[in-house]
């Protein structure tokens, strides 16, 4: 059967065939197919452009249209399965011995240079004076740069950008919890400075103003967004991370089984001694990544979420060790993160959170593959962050004076809801002692660790559900670093908002506590005398 069509761009007669339009309609279903297929961590890559070229050249030109559209179709099909072994361990990835070299070298580059971007930004940033945490000042710079130079017409040298850096960001992902994690493993310590009826009005200020501002920050992204007439588009799914295996779980159950000899025989209070120490309780902060990442079914529903499961295991973890080198648990737990203070050696903890600045720089490359996005949403995210930070000082103040804690201690835990590296400035602006400071840091380990256990399953039942904008200003306003990690396990495709929140709270909170008259109130929230 055939009939005459007019061309679109020159008007002149076409003959067509059901032949031609079988396969030309063959065509589009294979090119949609491998459309949906493209997944966004480079493990499997979809192009059919090449292939298509390929297909063309080797029919012959004085074939069918039908015969050389049915060659196009079969290259189309046999391109929507070419793997490029950047993630090889990707969910269903079929990778090479050379594939894998080739993953570790990128992957080991990449952190290499994150981590000596990390280094330099921290010396810059202390040379010249500057209190604003330089991990943020890395992040903002990567957005910057990346958007500049897609700006400049230079798409190709983000791309090779992107790719390079591809493994560690992956990578990243993967551990993200376990680089928070230590703060709150050390909580013991930090909360026997407080006496039991400080504590308890602590733990309810904490308690209740988490699920507040998280609300709260909700609440105003989706009015924001309502007033701005922004209309929400879908997210598209990030790519699940790679899952943990046995060889992980063996591999650091036999580190710390060997590294915990050595500490029970090595002589109390010799170098050796500590290092043993320090690799066999990072082992067991490991294990506990991998125990609640991945728990057995029949305990899966009884399981706390994996960031309490880490931390929970790590301390178990510690106080073993602890009996194993005689030095105790309360020992070993101060020797696990002394951040070098007297000249002490790292413990586990340092270890883990030397990686803290590198994870903060690598949101930024996160945040540029969701610039459209942000582009779109750009008064919800600046609006929820400056009304939250505000909103949540002035509640914790409030909150604070009502409950009769004092105004040392309440201005102390004003800042929960900021990231320990501007909480601190931000506490001694307010007026906090310098003695109280440490408690500044536990209130704002206390929010997060709630955060992470509760905040995701709080915006379900508040209907705030498939919604990775709100989701992610929100958990990350709320509950900083340790519920961005906790989110970020869970969706990742609400990282980047995540990690824009998680800087914008900080720079909005601080902001607000520079202004006189905004600090002047704050204090007087707070009940510190005029």
């Amino acid at each position: 059967m055939t009939w005459t069509t007019r061309n679109a761009v020159n008007n002149k007669p076409v003959v067509r065939t059901r032949q031609a339009a079988t396969a030309r309609t063959h065509l589009l279903r294979m090119k949609k197919t491998a459309a949906h297929k493209t997944m966004q961590n480079g493990s499997v890559v979809e192009s059919t452009s090449n292939h298509h070229v390929v297909g063309v050249a080797s029919a012959s030109p004085q074939s069918p249209p039908a015969a050389r559209l049915a060659v196009v179709a079969r290259a189309s099909a046999s391109s929507a399965t070419t793997r490029v072994p950047l993630n090889p361990f990707a969910p269903g990835s079929k990778y090479t011995v050379e594939g894998v070299v080739m993953y570790y070298v990128k992957l080991l580059a990449g952190l290499g240079t994150l981590l000596a971007a990390d280094s330099a930004l921290k010396k810059a940033v202390l040379s010249a004076g500057i209190t604003f945490p330089s991990p943020l000042i890395g992040m903002f710079l990567v957005i910057g740069v990346l958007c500049l130079l897609s700006a400049a017409n230079q798409q190709k040298a983000v791309d090779a950008v992107m790719e390079a850096i591809s493994p560690a960001l992956n990578w990243i992902s993967r551990w993200l919890p376990l680089f928070y994690v230590p703060s709150l493993v050390i909580l013991p310590i930090a909360v026997k400075s407080l006496n039991p009826a400080a504590l308890t009005k602590v733990s309810l200020i904490v308690a209740l103003g988490m699920p507040f501002s998280l609300l709260v920050t909700a609440f105003l992204v989706t009015r924001i967004r309502k007033l701005a007439n922004t209309t929400a588009q879908p997210v598209t799914p990030a790519p699940p991370l790679a899952p943990f295996t046995e060889q992980h779980a063996v591999a650091w159950g036999s580190i710390g089984f060997l590294s915990g000899i050595v500490a029970c025989f090595a002589a109390q209070g010799t170098a050796l001694a500590a290092n043993a120490s320090a690799v066999a309780t990072l082992a067991f902060t490991v294990l506990g990544l991998l125990i609640g990442s991945d728990p057995h079914p029949s305990m899966k529903k009884y399981m706390p979420h994996p960031v309490i499961t880490t931390s929970l295991v790590a301390n178990a973890g510690v106080a073993l060790v602890g009996m194993l080198n005689g030095v105790g648990y309360m020992g070993t737990l101060k020797a696990y993160l002394t951040k070098g203070a007297a000249g002490a050696a790292w413990g586990a903890g340092d270890w883990l959170m030397s990686f803290l600045g590198i994870v903060v720089i690598s949101f930024g490359f996160r945040i540029y593959g969701q610039r459209a996005l942000l582009r779109r949403h750009l008064m919800e995210i600046l609006g929820s962050a400056a009304g939250s930070a505000i909103i949540s000082l002035a509640a914790t103040c409030l909150a604070g004076r009502l409950l009769g804690l004092g105004p040392d201690l309440t201005t102390a835990v004003a800042p929960r809801s900021v990231t320990v590296a501007l909480a601190m400035p931000i506490a001694t602006q307010l007026g906090a002692p310098a003695e109280l400071i440490p408690i500044c840091a536990t209130a704002v380990v206390l929010t997060g660790l709630i955060g992470a256990a509760l905040a995701q399953k709080i915006l379900d039942l508040a209907g705030f559900k498939n919604d990775p904008i709100t989701r992610g200003l929100s958990v990350a306003a709320a509950a900083h670093g340790l519920g961005t990690a906790a989110l970020a396990r869970a969706e990742p495709e609400a990282l980047p908002f995540c990690a824009l929140a998680y800087g914008l709270m900080g720079v909005a909170a601080s902001t607000w506590v520079a202004i006189p008259v905004v600090r002047s109130m704050l204090m007087w929230l707070a009940g510190v005398p005029a």
